[in-house]
């Protein structure tokens, strides 16, 4: 008799568990593939029940070979198409980076810090306001080419600012590149004017001014623009080239420039081509040369540096530098149903994971 009653409770367990899962499908759109360690998920159009029940059918090798990684989704839609992406929920410990590698493997968990601590460094002092009991919820890619890893969502409640930081990563037709607004469509970014940016066409930065690489024991001086090889690259200011192509091995094909009415000198290395020569003045905004990949650069990309005439040598942030002038986009009314319907995806993907 405690056996029968026994087998009765497993059987009305899973039967509870099984609707609770179908409840989930029909509500959201997504396939709970079963197997070891985490579920994976896949995001399906919506679509009629008879669709759903043979897309659980068809369960190809790969997806089983992710079953122990975190949840993973491949989404559809739009620049979205064929993506998987990978979610992350954590607490921060006793750091942002031990915490992200107490989960993320370790081949990942170090890049994928940095990257967190990037988008993060636009509101916070990394190193200083970042809380244990701070909560991050994430939307990350894997791209093809290489190790790189891209956030498409960020979710950060800062116990420091008292709010959450939300980020969606969002492009339009329009828009060579995409970038990250909130919920509202405020970009959350700044970009520098283009009369006084040096590149005004690039996918990300990269890195900012401070930040720590492994192995190196000062800060980085510059920010890393991405940008293919062969984008113009302009003057910030008005000013005179003092030296081209200077310890070209660690610095690849590059420019100085003085710059005495701003108290500083601006730097431009890792170039493709100089098209400027020492002792030439040039006038703010004029094309110096084309961003590349020479030197000691690991991908193709625009070191930017601005520092101090003096012995001291500052080395100043480019957005918080009193003479360059900044702006934001906002996502249009043309746009708004298709942002809208993004972030619904990327908050589904979330609750789901």
């Amino acid at each position: 008799m405690m056996l029968f009653v026994l087998i009765l409770g497993v059987n009305a367990g899973l039967i509870a568990f099984n609707i609770s899962l179908g409840q989930i499908e029909a509500k959201i759109g997504f396939r709970a593939d079963q197997g070891t360690g985490a579920r994976k998920f896949t995001y399906l159009p919506v679509q009629s029940s008879q669709k759903v029940r043979e897309a659980r059918i068809s369960r190809s090798p790969d997806e089983e070979s992710l079953a122990s990684t975190p949840d993973t989704f491949r989404l559809s839609g739009g620049y979205l198409e064929g993506k998987e992406v990978r979610t992350l929920h954590l607490t921060v410990q006793s750091s942002l980076t031990f915490s992200v590698c107490r989960i993320v493997s370790e081949d990942q968990c170090r890049g994928l810090a940095v990257r967190i601590a990037r988008q993060l460094s636009w509101f916070l002092d990394v190193d200083r306001e970042i809380r244990k009991g701070d909560k991050v919820a994430l939307i990350y890619q894997s791209l093809p080419a290489g190790p790189e890893l891209k956030i498409l969502k960020l979710d950060y409640v800062s116990g420091f600012l008292h709010k959450t930081l939300a980020m969606n990563f969002f492009k339009t037709a329009e828009m060579n590149y995409g970038s990250y607004f909130d919920n509202r469509g405020n970009e959350m970014i700044s970009r520098l004017d283009s009369r006084s940016s040096p590149i005004r066409n690039y996918s990300e930065i990269t890195a900012l001014p401070g930040e720590h690489r492994r192995g190196s024991g000062t800060g980085h001086a510059g920010t890393d623009f991405k940008a293919e090889v062969g984008t113009p690259v302009y003057s910030s200011f008005a000013g005179r080239v003092t030296r081209a192509n200077w310890n070209t091995k660690r610095n690849g094909y590059c420019i100085e420039i003085d710059h005495p009415d701003k108290g500083v000198k601006t730097l431009y290395l890792h170039l493709d081509r100089v098209l400027v020569r020492p002792g030439q003045w040039v006038g703010q905004g004029m094309q110096i040369g084309l961003s590349g990949n020479t030197g000691r650069s690991y991908a193709p990309h625009l070191h930017y540096e601005i520092k101090s005439r003096d012995r001291k040598k500052t080395v100043y942030n480019p957005f918080l530098f009193k003479y360059h002038k900044k702006y934001s986009r906002t996502i249009s009314n043309r746009h708004r149903k298709e942002f809208d319907k993004v972030i619904r995806l990327y908050d589904s993907l979330l609750t789901a994971g």
